[in-house]
């Protein structure tokens, strides 16, 4: 199956053909969730008040006095959160002098790299490096939002006897994230490694990443910023899916997903919602999946948040792209070197991450994706008045089961240093209430942080040979 051709939508960014009919595209959605929505769900609904904006003078001239007066709060505290990051990192950094830290070597590691890598956002590059190459794809979600889509492409794939190219695994993000996040560690990122094994991987980005628009609002609309985790499990990671489906020609895939994403996916499986994707996944991977918070939710950045309502929340956050600050110096700062280390200051002062894992050298290029946009409805979902933070839970624990027969085998890693989320109790529930679930297998990596599953600098030996048996023990045998 040909892939779809990028156009222009109504905003100028790239959309799907645009000779294709709204009814063709209908077509290669799954089905629409209102016919679903009508029976109980599990899933707790955003607390926001959705947004009421059009497009008249008047508010026009009242969104940008308030997003002009949130956007200097906002930058202000941002700020005062790195220069205190960078205060508490300088002080815990000072007995290494009398005491460094000493890192381990890795005989794969090719020593003339560091110091001399190619940063850069073109995820392109990363690939070429290495002998592979990245396509551009577009999907189109039900709601009007256009997805990038990043195909590795492999010269050394061959085709079956039926045209169709080897098994397809469709990886996904976190909060903050993109599909860069699994292209920076060299022959060793994760959508490579999967790639050389013999997959054809593809990398989703949830809206907004990558600059990508909406049918109809551009990115100075309210409305293209009113969506949470609702909209990302209702629409798309369905659109992702059936993408890779459509593409490839397989009616199952494989998915990893990381953090807010495996939230996403449970969400979306979840009854109510959209659980006919299930069907669509020969199996699903979830790495640190986001459903009960973990031990870091407590700490005083998510009290403090916790007490905004939306109101207040709007006055210092607006109501389109979160803190919009972050977003200006991932497209305009000159040198890749600072934007890496502020963003690794600031996510290891928030989320207590370290690069303990890490091979150092690296450290630039993975940040240099992260952060991403994300909505203010968003964060306010996980993190605002009666948010994520504050229920500890995704889903309402009080509903009998939250996932139907239709829920595809399942395996979760989760790592033992991970303060973020609670897994253990997400295992719980799927041992005592969640019978129609399969889980195939469960790995607690107990040196992990949150995100070592993919920037751990012995990933590949920690999991990813594992994620291959896994893949391998559930994919279909038969051309399907």
């Amino acid at each position: 199956m040909t892939n779809p051709r990028t156009m222009k939508g109504r905003d100028g960014r790239p959309g799907l053909d645009e000779n294709r009919t709204i009814s063709e595209i209908r077509l290669q959605m799954s089905t629409p969730p209102s016919k679903s929505n009508a029976c109980p769900k599990p899933f707790i609904e955003p607390t926001h008040k959705r947004t009421s904006f059009t497009p008249s003078l008047w508010k026009k001239s009242e969104l940008f006095v308030g997003q002009l007066i949130s956007f200097l709060i906002s930058s202000f505290l941002l700020v005062i959160v790195v220069a205190w990051a960078g205060i508490d990192r300088l002080f815990h950094s000072i007995p290494r002098l009398w005491r460094p830290r000493t890192r381990q070597k890795y005989d794969w590691d090719d020593a003339m790299r560091k110091g001399r890598e190619k940063v850069s956002t073109e995820v392109n590059l990363y690939a070429r490096e290495v002998g592979l190459d990245i396509e551009d794809e577009t999907t189109l979600t039900e709601d009007g939002f256009y997805l990038r889509m990043h195909r590795v492409i492999n010269p050394n794939h061959k085709v079956d006897e039926n045209g169709r190219g080897p098994f397809p695994i469709l990886i996904t993000h976190g909060l903050f994230q993109s599909s860069g996040c699994f292209i920076t560690s060299e022959e060793r990122s994760l959508a490579f490694w999967l790639s050389a094994q013999g997959y054809q991987v593809f990398m989703g980005n949830n809206r907004g990443v990558f600059d990508m628009g909406h049918r109809e609002y551009d990115q100075t609309d309210p409305r293209f910023w009113d969506w949470t985790i609702r909209e990302i499990a209702l629409y798309d990671v369905p659109a992702m899916i059936d993408h890779v489906r459509q593409t490839t020609g397989y009616d199952k895939i494989g998915l990893i997903a990381h953090s807010q994403s495996a939230g996403a996916t449970l969400i979306a499986m979840s009854k109510g919602m959209r659980p006919e994707i299930g069907d669509k996944l020969s199996t699903f991977i979830a790495l640190a999946p986001a459903v009960y918070a973990g031990p870091l939710t407590d700490g005083w950045l998510f009290r403090t948040l916790g007490r905004l309502n939306w109101t207040w929340w709007c006055r210092i956050f607006g109501v389109l792209d979160f803190i919009p600050t972050m977003t200006l110096a991932y497209k305009y700062l000159p040198s890749a070197t600072v934007f890496g280390a502020f963003g690794y200051t600031m996510f290891a002062f928030l989320f207590k991450w370290t690069d303990t894992n890490w091979l150092v050298r690296r450290k630039t290029k993975q940040f240099r994706f992260t952060p991403t946009p994300v909505s203010s409805a968003s964060l306010y979902w996980w993190t605002g008045k009666d948010g994520f933070a504050q229920r500890r839970c995704t889903m309402d624990e009080s509903f009998p089961q939250w996932f139907d027969e239709r829920f595809p085998p399942l395996a979760i890693y989760y790592g033992g240093k991970d303060y973020l989320v609670n897994v253990e109790k997400l295992l719980a529930r799927l041992s005592t209430k969640e019978k129609a679930v399969k889980v195939v297998r469960v790995e607690k990596l107990d040196l992990a942080e949150h995100c070592d599953f993919y920037y751990a600098a012995d990933a590949v030996e920690w999991c990813f040979s594992s994620f291959v048996d896994v893949i391998e023990q559930t994919r279909p045998r038969i051309p399907t």
